[in-house]
């Protein structure tokens, strides 16, 4: 199986399960502070015309060079490189966590629809770890959201919430999906849930009462 290393002496050491779960969390933690900061600049998916060659380059099932020792490798490349994917050496969890690592590194670099792909692959494996899979909906969420797909988007963080109910960044997507596709009656039940967990909100009781307004006025329609 697997190991990771760690540099110590001179010499390198597979870290402790303690290690790995704080290294876990770490990346964690760093791809929601990314979410939070991301510029709101224009989505534009595909690539250039004049670009799409140096695109289609990065990608590793069509490179016709391996990548130069100083360029930063996506987590799918290095996995075909260590042949990490392979079932005999990795528990579904293993394999799980991979193809989250990778949607997150797509998902930094803006390429919405592969993290939507790799994170699906993570999620359809037979794993048991539910703190797992319900970061893989969330962040499958997060992705259909910087493209505009709301409704996915609402139903991915709904997938979350059942594994996950407290999982606070995930209710207010869904609130703002809810904003988004007028379901005014999903988005107040949102509001009152996250409320629960974050009383005195401002921003979310501000929600509540619009939502509740244009429930009322779509009632009388």
């Amino acid at each position: 199986m697997e190991n990771i290393l760690k540099e110590s002496g001179g010499s390198k050491q597979p870290i402790t399960d303690e290690e790995r779960a704080e290294l876990a969390s770490r990346l964690d933690e760093d791809l929601d502070n990314f979410i939070d900061n991301l510029q709101k600049t224009p989505y534009k998916d595909g690539w250039k015309e004049e670009t799409w060659r140096e695109e289609m380059e990065k990608h590793p099932f069509f490179m016709t060079k391996p990548p130069e020792p100083e360029d930063q490798p996506s987590p799918l490349v290095e996995g075909l490189q260590n042949l990490r994917y392979d079932p005999d050496d990795n528990t579904p969890e293993e394999l799980a966590t991979k193809h989250k690592d990778d949607g997150n590194f797509n998902f930094k670099c803006r390429k919405y629809k592969l993290a939507i792909l790799s994170y699906q692959e993570g999620i359809k494996l037979d794993f048991q770890n539910n703190e797992l899979r319900a970061q893989m909906f969330n962040n499958m969420s997060a992705s259909h959201y910087f493209l505009k797909n709301f409704r996915s988007s609402l139903t991915a963080a709904e997938l979350a919430l059942k594994l996950k109910p407290d999982y606070e960044k995930t209710i207010l997507r869904a609130i703002n999906c809810c904003v988004q596709l007028k379901e005014f009656d999903k988005c107040l039940n949102f509001c009152d849930k996250y409320l629960e967990f974050v009383p005195g909100d401002d921003n979310v009781i501000k929600i509540k009462k619009e939502a509740f307004k244009s429930k009322v006025n779509l009632n009388y329609l």
